[in-house]
C-alpha cells in the first residue's frame, strides 16, 4: 500500500499490518545461519528485546525500511527522496541503530515524533530543524567585493532548489575622454540576491562575511638615482709658417692672439717665392680653456687645451598608496604629442600619439598574511622629446620584475654602471708620428663617460588608518606652511599682504574686545582684497547683518524662490534681510555701523 502522508508529501513504506505476518519471520524468531558464511537469502528479525539481526545484500533502501517496520511492528515514513540499496549483516543491534546504519550510507536519517518514525535526507532534515523547511530569499548588501565575485563564490553551495541573482557590474576605469558618465547604472553597492533553504543562507551569510572585509593598502615608495660624470680632454695647436714675406706686410690680423688671418700678398711680392703652411687643430677643441698664441716675424703658433667635467645626479623619489591587487601609476615628467598616419587603399588617417617621458612608477601589490608583499613592478626613468622631423626619442633606464619583500624593507630592483672612454687624435700623416716635434702638427680628445642608475623600493603595509591619517593631516599643514611662507617673502606693500596684515590685526583686537577697532581693520582688508572670505565674515559678526544684495537679476534666486514657495517658507535669500522700503527713512548712522578711525579712541 502506497499513501501519502501530509502537506510535506511522505509516503507510508509500511505500517503494522497484521495481516501480513506470514510474509516474514514472527517476532523473536531468530534466523538460522552459519557464523562463518552469511546466509544465501536476505533476512530481516526483531527479537522481543528488540535486538535486530539483518542480512540484506543490495536491497532496495525502501524494501528494509519496510522489513523492518513490519519485523518491529513501527511506524516509518519516508519521503520520495529518500532512494538507494543496502548491503549489511548486522548482529544484536537496537532498532534504532540497525534504523542508522541503514540510513548513513545513503545520505539519510530519521527522526521520531510521537509514535511515528519519519526518514529524510539529512538536507530535508537539516531544513526541518531550522523551523520552516521551506526556501527563503535574502539580499546580502556588499561593500568591497563585487556581485560577480560573491556569485562565482556563492553558486555551489547552492542546494537543487537554490538560485541566485546579483547586481549589474560597475562601470570601472577614469577616462576623462569618455563622453558617457554612467547613464542608469545602478548607483548602491553590489549586491546578491540568494533564494535556498535557510540552513544554505546561513552559511552563505557566514562566508560573505568573512570575505567581504576592507582590503588592505600599501605605500609604494620609489627612489630612483640617476648619475653621470663626464670627463673630456682636448689639446689642439695650430702652426701657421709664412715663408718669403713677413706676416706684417701681408696685412695679418689676430684676434687676441688667438687665430692669425692672413691678408692679402702684396704685388711687389708676387714675383718672389712665397710659401705657407698652415694647420687648423684648435678646431677640433671646444671653446674655452686656455689658449696660447705666438707670433714672430713668419711664424705664429696657436695652442688651445680644454678638460671639461661635468658631473649630473639626477634623484626621484615618487610615492604612491594603492589597494591590494589593484593597480598603481604615477609619473611625473612630460607628455610631448606627436602625429601618426595610416594609409590605406581608400584614406588617410591621422591621429595624435603622446611620448611620456619623466619618472614614471607602475606596480601591482599583492599583499600576503605572512607580513610579505610580492610587487608586480616598472619604474622607468627617461627623457626625450621630438625631433626636427617631428619624430619621438627617447632614452630610457627602467626595470620590470615581479619580486617579495616584506612589509616596511627597502630593497635594490636595478643597478646599472655603464662606462665609456673615448681615445680620438687627429694628425698630419708622418709629421704626426714624429717624437717631440709630432705635437705641433696633431690634437688630441680624451672623454670618459659613466652613467650610474641605482633604483630603490619601499613596500609599508597600512595596518593603522589613524596614524597614517595624522601622517597625511601633518604633511598637508607643512605644505600649507611653505605656501604661507613663500607669500611672506612677497613684499609687504603688495595689496594682498595688506589685507593679511590688517585681518591679522582685526582678529587680535576681536579678540581683546575692541570690536571698532576690529571693524575698521577688517574693512581695510576688505578693501584691499574684496574676495578675501574671512575678512566678509569676521565683518557679519562685527556689524550682526548682512548686507542685502539687488543685482538686477532673475534666475539667480529662481530656483530657490520657488522651493521656499512650495514649501511655504518665507527666508531671506542667502540669509540676507530684504532691501529697505524707499517710502521709509533711513535710520541715523550709529557709531557702530560706521566708527571713527580708531586712532582716535584706542
Amino acid at each position: 500500500m502506497r499513501t501519502s502522508f501530509g502537506p510535506a508529501g511522505f509516503t507510508i513504506c509500511g505500517a503494522l499490518i497484521l495481516g501480513a505476518m506470514n510474509a516474514a519471520p514472527l517476532v523473536g524468531q531468530h534466523p538460522q545461519v552459519d557464523d562463518d558464511f552469511p546466509p544465501s537469502q536476505s533476512e530481516v528479525a526483531v527479537r522481543d528485546d528488540g535486538a535486530v539481526e539483518l542480512h540484506v545484500v543490495d536491497m532496495p533502501l525502501a524494501t528494509v525500511l519496510r522489513m523492518l517496520s513490519l519485523q518491529g511492528k513501527r511506524n516509518i515514513i519516508a519521503t520520495p527522496a529518500v532512494t538507494g540499496t543496502v548491503t549489511a549483516d548486522l548482529y544484536d543491534v537496537s532498532f534504532e541503530q540497525a534504523l542508522r546504519a541503514v540510513l548513513t550510507t545513503n545520505d539519510a536519517d530519521f527522526q521520531i515524533i510521537g509514535d511515528f518514525i519519519y526518514v529524510h535526507t539529512r538536507a530535508e532534515l537539516a531544513a526541518l530543524r531550522t523551523g520552516t523547511g521551506f526556501v527563503t530569499t535574502r539580499i546580502f548588501r556588499l561593500n568591497y567585493i563585487s556581485a560577480a565575485d560573491v556569485a562565482a563564490i556563492v553558486e555551489p553551495l547552492l542546494s537543487a532548489d537554490g538560485k541566485i541573482g546579483k547586481s549589474a557590474a560597475a562601470k570601472t576605469g577614469l577616462d576623462a575622454s569618455a563622453e558617457e558618465a554612467g547613464g542608469d547604472s545602478v548607483s548602491q553597492n553590489d549586491f546578491v540576491i540568494v533564494h535556498d533553504y535557510p540552513e544554505r543562507l546561513a552559511e552563505i551569510a557566514n562566508i560573505i562575511r568573512q570575505i567581504d572585509v576592507r582590503p588592505q593598502q600599501v605605500l609604494v615608495e620609489a627612489t630612483i638615482l640617476r648619475a653621470r660624470l663626464t670627463d673630456d680632454n682636448a689639446l689642439g695647436i695650430d702652426f701657421t709658417l709664412v715663408g718669403g714675406v713677413d706676416l706684417e706686410l701681408l696685412g695679418s690680423t689676430s684676434v687676441g692672439i688667438q687665430n692669425i688671418a692672413v691678408g692679402q700678398l702684396p704685388t711687389d711680392r708676387l714675383e718672389q717665392f712665397n710659401a705657407n703652411a698652415t694647420t687648423k687643430f684648435t678646431d677640433n677643441v671646444p671653446d674655452g680653456g686656455l689658449t696660447l698664441g705666438i707670433i714672430k716675424d713668419q711664424v705664429a703658433v696657436f695652442i688651445r687645451a680644454l678638460e671639461q667635467v661635468t658631473d649630473t645626479s639626477v634623484i626621484a623619489n615618487p610615492k604612491v598608496l594603492a589597494l591590494n591587487k589593484q593597480a598603481g601609476n604615477v609619473i611625473v615628467g612630460r607628455r610631448d604629442g606627436y602625429i601618426t598616419t595610416t594609409v590605406t587603399e581608400t584614406q588617410a588617417i591621422q591621429k595624435v600619439e603622446f611620448l611620456e617621458t619623466g619618472t614614471q612608477l607602475t606596480f601591482r601589490p599583492f599583499v600576503g598574511t605572512d607580513g610579505y608583499i610580492r610587487m608586480e613592478l616598472h619604474p622607468e626613468d627617461s627623457v626625450g622629446g621630438l625631433t626636427a622631423a617631428q619624430l619621438p626619442f627617447e632614452q630610457t633606464t627602467e626595470v620590470t620584475t615581479n619580486v617579495i619583500v616584506r612589509d616596511g624593507h627597502t630593497i635594490l630592483i636595478g643597478g646599472l654602471f655603464r662606462e665609456v672612454d673615448t681615445d680620438s687624435r687627429s694628425q698630419l700623416p708622418l709629421l704626426g708620428d714624429l717624437p717631440g716635434i709630432g705635437e705641433l702638427f696633431r690634437s688630441t680628445a680624451d672623454s670618459v663617460d659613466r652613467e650610474e642608475v641605482i633604483i630603490l623600493l619601499t613596500v609599508r603595509i597600512i595596518k593603522n588608518d589613524a596614524e597614517y591619517a595624522r601622517f597625511s593631516a601633518g604633511l598637508l599643514e607643512d605644505i600649507e606652511r611653505s605656501r604661507v611662507a613663500l607669500r611672506q617673502s612677497a613684499m609687504w606693500h603688495g595689496r594682498e599682504r595688506l589685507a593679511q596684515s590688517h585681518y591679522r590685526t582685526a582678529v587680535k583686537s576681536f579678540a581683546k574686545g575692541h570690536d571698532r577697532f576690529a571693524l575698521w581693520n577688517t574693512q581695510m582688508a576688505i578693501h584691499n582684497y574684496p574676495r578675501f572670505m574671512s575678512a566678509i565674515k569676521l565683518e557679519e559678526e562685527l556689524r550682526q547683518v548682512r548686507e542685502w544684495d539687488d543685482d538686477a537679476t532673475v534666475g539667480r534666486s529662481f530656483i530657490a524662490r520657488l522651493v521656499m514657495r512650495d514649501q511655504n517658507v518665507n527666508v531671506p535669500i542667502f540669509g540676507r534681510p530684504a532691501p529697505p522700503d524707499p517710502e521709509r527713512p533711513a535710520p541715523a548712522p550709529s557709531d557702530e555701523t560706521n566708527p571713527k578711525h580708531p586712532g582716535s579712541n584706542e
